[in-house]
């Protein structure tokens, strides 16, 4: 995220927490699909699989809320670049182990590793740079500060009413960027009809007498 677009991030969110308090609403998230799209990404990493999560764009912390709620106890880090939402965040769930830092990848240095990266709604919006070469950067770095996955999401090219401010994807092209980093990712456009989510795997590697995966990651039933 570059200097133009951080300032952008910062005057819409600020505009909405004025105009909604703190909420999925200043978030953005009008229609109350925010858990589905958790309840995805926590699919698709295997639920709680994971000992440590890396979220980038974390808002109000939510997704720690909602993995604490499962009863999670791994370490969380949520990165975001708006001041009023991370003092929020750190509010609500500081007492619970929960760490949240004012950060934006890639643009600014990461020192720690985590088992998994997840990042929802940051693709969301058009920005000021080219949004393929923001894509392959910030995958970039999510991908160099993990150890074994990483889910991202984005608006669909399928949508039927589109917004000027709002930034759609070709999904079969998402999957071809991502499969630049990694042979192993899935690509699930199976929970809502609008939005679809990406997902590496750092091991892809396999059997040359049987090109399988070594070990398929497991899904829950």
């Amino acid at each position: 995220m570059n200097a133009a677009d951080r300032a952008d991030t910062l005057a819409r969110y600020r505009e909405r927490l004025l105009r909604h308090g703190f909420g999925p609403r200043a978030l953005g998230w009008d229609k109350g699909n925010q858990e589905v799209r958790f309840t995805a990404v926590l699919r698709a990493l295997g639920d709680d699989g994971f000992a440590s999560l890396l979220d980038v764009g974390c808002g109000l912390g939510d997704l720690f809320g909602q993995l604490h709620g499962l009863g999670w106890k791994g370490r969380y880090l949520g990165l975001d670049v708006v001041p009023e939402f991370l003092a929020e965040a750190r509010r609500r769930f500081g007492a619970n182990g929960a760490e949240f830092r004012e950060l934006a990848l890639p643009a600014e240095e990461l020192a720690e590793t985590f088992d998994v990266a997840v990042a929802i709604g940051i693709f969301n919006h058009r920005t000021r740079q080219d949004p393929w070469q923001h894509l392959e950067a910030t995958l970039g770095a999510l991908w160099a500060h993990t150890r074994t996955a990483v889910a991202v999401d984005f608006l669909s090219g399928t949508a039927e009413e589109r917004r000027a401010d709002l930034c759609y994807w070709e999904a079969g092209e998402v999957l071809r960027r991502g499969l630049r980093l990694s042979k192993r990712a899935s690509l699930e456009h199976d929970y809502m009809p609008f939005e679809f989510l990406l997902r590496l795997w750092h091991d892809d590697s396999f059997s040359r007498d049987c090109p399988v995966f070594a070990q398929p990651p497991a899904r829950p039933e």
